[in-house]
């Protein structure tokens, strides 16, 4: 068993998840600006796993902006009034940026298998759908959702503990950027009710 799956998107950069032993995975995602790591407890994570559509509306808005200027600058007779050179280059820039910002909507809408931590449901291993094919990805689903399983029964903790250790794998992602402050307060405020 490959205890390392590596997945790549253009434009998104590539995200490497990697077994250190058979209790914690690290998860590095890497990109042109940043490089982020943090190690997950499979202790803390629900063995069962989703699927969620992630659709790029940013870039979706840039198409549609784009396609309208591009139209309005061909159609209509504001661009006569330029020199032909001018309305040549205007046109082709408008036309490029067009077609780029749909190859960005077109790279970032994908398909995200997602594990949640066990109590607190919040997202903490994000993988693009069957990359970088499809029977090493089912592979290494598999391989983690068993793990996960193992690794829980294994520890055998109490519910204090158990929410304790999950809170603290929740910081972890926190703390490299992977989470918002928000999804992390919400989790706290949940683990600590439970923990009372």
């Amino acid at each position: 068993m490959n205890l390392q799956l590596s997945q790549k998107r253009p434009f998104a950069g590539e995200r490497i998840f990697q077994f250190k032993d058979k209790n914690t995975v690290l998860v590095t995602f890497k990109n042109l600006k940043h490089r982020k790591e943090y190690l997950i407890d499979l202790a803390a994570l629900n063995p069962k796993d989703s699927s969620h559509f992630v659709f790029a509306k940013k870039p979706l808005v840039a198409f549609i902006i784009m396609l309208n200027v591009s139209m309005v600058l061909y159609l209509t007779p504001i661009m006569d009034l330029l020199n032909l050179i001018y309305k040549d280059w205007i046109v082709s820039g408008s036309v490029i940026l067009t077609l780029f910002s749909f190859i960005l909507f077109i790279s970032f809408t994908r398909v995200e298998r997602v594990f949640k931590s066990r109590h607190s449901n919040v997202p903490l291993l994000r993988f693009y759908n069957g990359l970088p094919n499809k029977k090493e990805f089912k592979k290494f689903i598999e391989y983690i959702q068993t793990e996960s399983k193992n690794r829980f029964e294994k520890l055998n903790l109490d519910l204090q503990k158990q929410r304790a250790g999950e809170l603290k794998t929740i910081r972890r992602v926190l703390d490299e950027g992977a989470l918002t402050q928000a999804q992390y307060e919400k989790a706290k405020k949940m683990l600590l009710a439970l923990s009372d």
